[in-house]
C-alpha cells in the first residue's frame, strides 16, 4: 500500500525520536554494565558526551517538530556547519548499534570539505534516517559507510550513506522515488516499511533544496545520498 502525504507531527515526532533514543539507552546501558572490566575515565567521558549529544539531538528535533505544528508551517533556520565534528557526532550515536548488529559503520570526509550552509536539526533528521536504515537492512558482518564528498564537476557537496545488505525491492523503490509513503514489508525482512523515515528526508531535502537521490546498484546494497549545491555552502 502507498500513499501520498505528508507526515504528520505526531508521526513525524514519535518516529523521528526513535534514534537519539536508542543511543541514549544504547550508551547507558554500556555504561552501566557491571560485567566491563578495565574501562578507563576517558572512556566513559567519551561514552557521557555521546549521551549528552544524544539528549540534545532529542531536544533539538522535540522542539523544531511542535514548533512546526504550533505555527502550521515549515521551519528552517540555515546555519554554518563543520560538518567534520557535525558528521563524527553523528555516526558516533550509532556505533553501539552497529556493533551489536555485527555490522562495520565508518566515517570518511573529504579533506578540502568546507563549511556547509544548512539547517542543523533537518540534516540531522536525514542522516538519522539513512543511517538508521542502512543499518537496519544489512546483515551481520556487512559494512555501512558514511562519507562527505566534494564534487568539483558537478560544483557540489554530497553526502553519502552506503551499505552492503541486499537492497531495496525494485517496486518499493520506485514508489519512494516517487515520493509515496510505503507501508508494505518486504518477504527478506522482518522490517517493515521505508515510509516515515523517506518521507522525512524527501520533505527535509526539499525544505533545503538539496537532491536527495536513492538507488541500488545490482547486488551492492543501497546507497542514499544528499546533494548539496556549493554555492549554498
Amino acid at each position: 500500500m502507498t500513499e501520498k502525504k505528508s507526515v504528520s507531527a505526531v508521526s513525524k515526532l514519535a518516529h523521528e525520536i526513535k534514534n537519539p533514543l536508542t543511543a541514549i539507552i544504547g550508551f547507558t546501558q554500556v555504561m552501566s554494565d557491571h560485567s566491563r572490566k578495565n574501562v578507563t575515565l576517558q572512556q566513559m567521558r567519551n561514552w557521557a558526551e555521546i549521551v549528552h549529544e544524544s539528549a540534545l539531538s532529542l531536544s533539538s528535533i522535540c522542539d523544531r517538530v511542535l514548533e512546526e505544528d504550533n505555527a502550521s508551517a515549515d521551519i528552517v533556520r540555515i546555519e554554518d556547519v563543520d560538518f567534520h565534528e557535525f558528521g563524527k557526532n553523528i555516526v558516533a550515536q550509532f556505533q553501539e548499534e552497529a556493533k551489536n548488529k555485527g555490522v562495520s559503520l565508518d566515517l570518511k570526509i573529504s579533506d578540502n570539505f568546507p563549511i556547509l550552509r544548512t539547517d542543523p536539526v533537518l540534516l540531522t533528521q536525514m542522516l538519522n534516517n539513512m543511517i538508521s536504515n542502512a543499518l537496519k537492512f544489512t546483515p551481520r558482518g556487512g559494512s555501512v559507510k558514511v562519507n562527505g564528498e566534494v564534487d568539483l564537476q558537478s560544483n557540489a557537496l554530497i553526502l553519502v550513506v552506503q551499505d552492503t545488505g541486499k537492497g531495496i525491492p525494485s517496486d518499493v523503490l520506485m514508489a519512494l522515488r516517487r515520493g509515496e509513503q510505503v507501508t508494505t514489508s518486504s518477504d527478506s525482512t522482518k522490517y517493515k516499511g521505508w515510509g516515515i523515515g523517506m518521507k522525512v528526508i524527501t520533505e527535509n531535502a526539499q525544505k533545503l533544496e538539496c537532491d536527495f537521490e536513492l538507488y541500488c546498484p545490482k547486488d551492492k546494497g543501497t546507497v542514499a545520498l544528499l546533494k548539496f549545491p556549493m554555492s549554498k555552502s
